[in-house]
Parts: C-alpha cells; structure tokens; sequence
C-alpha cells in the first residue's frame, strides 16, 4: 500500500480493539522517523480474545538509510522482546490468518499473506536472524475486462444440473473475524441443486479496499472457499466461481485476486482454469527458538 494517510491507520489498524501503542515501534534518526516494526497476537481457541502465548511481527518497514541492515536488525530484536514480555513462548514473522491482527486490505491481495517473496529485504532479514518459512501461499489474480466463463462439456453439464444463488450478504462467526473484518462486507454465493437443499460450494468475497483503490481499480477479493476434492474434480467450484466472476463483471469490477496454499494443486488448477496468474507468494515465518 502506496500513500498511506494517517486516516487510513486510525481506520485500519489503531482502531482495532486489541491495538496495543507498546507493540509499534519506530525508530529515529534524531527527529526524522526512518523504520518502524509493529508486533500482535491471535486469537485464543474460541476466537474470543487474545493468545499471548503465540506472537508475531506483523509489519517491518526501514527507510533508505546508510545503517538500513542496523535498523532492520534492531527493530526486529526490539519486536521480539515486547512479544516475549507479553507472554509469547513461540515468535512468528508476519500477518498470516489466524495470526492476523492489522494490515488486512494494506499488504497482500485478497488477504493478508505473511511476508511477500517479493520483499527481499525482509526476507532476508528473517533468513539471518534464525527464522523459517512455516506455511506458504501463492497470490493470484486477473482483470476482469476479458474474462469469459470457460466452456466445455463439462461446464455445459454442470449447468445443465446445478444452480448458483447469490449474492447473499453473511456476517463473520465469530469475535475476532468480526473486528479483522469490520470496514468490510461479506457476499457469498452458493451452488445447489434446482430443488434447492443444501449448497453443495460456497465462496465468500470482498471489495479490496484500501489497495483497490490505490492501485486504481474496483477490486474483487476471495474470502473463503467452501468445497470438496470432487467438487473441484466435477467442474462444480470452477462453475461457481466463474458465474460469480461473471455477475462482479457486470457490476464494474475490474480485478479478482485470490490465494490457494502452495501445496493445494487442485485449487491451484481451478485458479488457472479461469485464467488467474499467480504473481507473488507469502509465507509465515517462524523463529526455532521458543522462549
């Protein structure tokens, strides 16, 4: 996110009912800020309140600086102590669900997405300091200008079978989501038989915001994806998908971004079925020393 405001951080991350002004760090070079390091938690089991015993480092940004690798390595240090003084007895590295206190719609796609490929820096900072890529997902995404739903005779069967309902404006289901999620609304669609009963896939969406706009396009994002193996087999997540795609078209959207696990092949495939590219990746990093 390019041409942050302070409106945008009051709105998106010190408003968050957990935000603790201790765990943002920023260091100066005399009077001029030149890096900051922000430091949460997640949920406990029950999505209810806080799991202090679990903490990460959401967010590590340094300015051009002739002692940038000092800085980074200070402020990251500066992280975790305040993680452990908390109570945290396994230290992460970056905003990846559950573990995803702030920066929804600032830094990733379709989700927060832990720490980018793409942001060598931090990478590398991570590397030295004794940390390790725990979980990985890959970022993907399409305009929306050309898209056209794919036929074969498997999508003109599915159709012929099935049909979509939606959209359907749902809540999130428990405390945490409902504050991660709180600037944002939810739409699903589900797909089901004509005779209805219940959705054999559902997909839940959001409007990308702030990063839409930044990047100057009505973006559409993937919330959650609710399906089977043989529903991705059946051609019935790609025909969902599709169709909902079809419908944001024609509403103006010009973008669709969505993350599937790297190891998630099938989703992948549905992914490239409908002609997103995969552009970037993000990973959660964990520190092998528990404290």
């Amino acid at each position: 996110m390019q041409a942050v405001t302070p409106q945008l951080l009051e709105e998106y991350v010190f408003a968050k009912p957990w935000f603790d002004r201790h765990g943002l760090i920023v260091a100066c070079d005399g009077d001029r800020p030149v890096g900051f390091v922000h430091a949460g938690f997640g949920p406990n089991a029950d999505h209810r309140d806080l799991d202090y015993s679990q903490g990460t480092t959401c967010l590590l940004l340094v300015a051009p600086h002739p002692d940038r690798k000092t800085i980074a390595l200070e402020l990251l240090a500066r992280s975790e102590s305040y993680l452990r003084s908390r109570g945290a007895r396994q230290i992460y590295a970056g905003s990846y669900d559950p573990l995803n206190a702030f920066y929804l719609g600032m830094y990733g796609s379709s989700d927060v997405a832990g720490v980018l490929a793409s942001n060598r820096g931090w990478v590398d900072l991570l590397t030295v300091c004794g940390y390790r890529p725990l979980f990985s997902r890959v970022l993907a995404g399409r305009t929306l200008s050309s898209f056209r739903p794919p036929i074969d005779r498997q999508q003109m069967l599915v159709r012929r079978r099935f049909r979509v309902q939606g959209p359907i404006d749902v809540l999130p289901g428990n405390w945490w989501d409902a504050c991660v999620w709180s600037l944002h609304d939810w739409v699903r669609y589900d797909l089901a038989l004509p005779g209805g009963g219940e959705p054999l896939v559902s997909a839940i969406f959001w409007d990308v915001e702030p990063l839409g706009r930044n990047w100057g396009v009505q973006t559409l994002g993937l919330v959650k994806l609710e399906d089977t193996p043989e529903a991705r087999a059946e051609g019935l997540t790609t025909f969902l998908l599709a169709e909902a795609l079809r419908q944001f078209q024609s509403q103006g959207y010009g973008q669709f971004e969505a993350q599937a696990a790297v190891e998630d092949e099938s989703l992948r495939a549905v992914f490239a079925a409908l002609g997103l590219e995969e552009y970037d990746r993000g990973s959660l990093w964990v520190h092998d020393r528990r404290t």
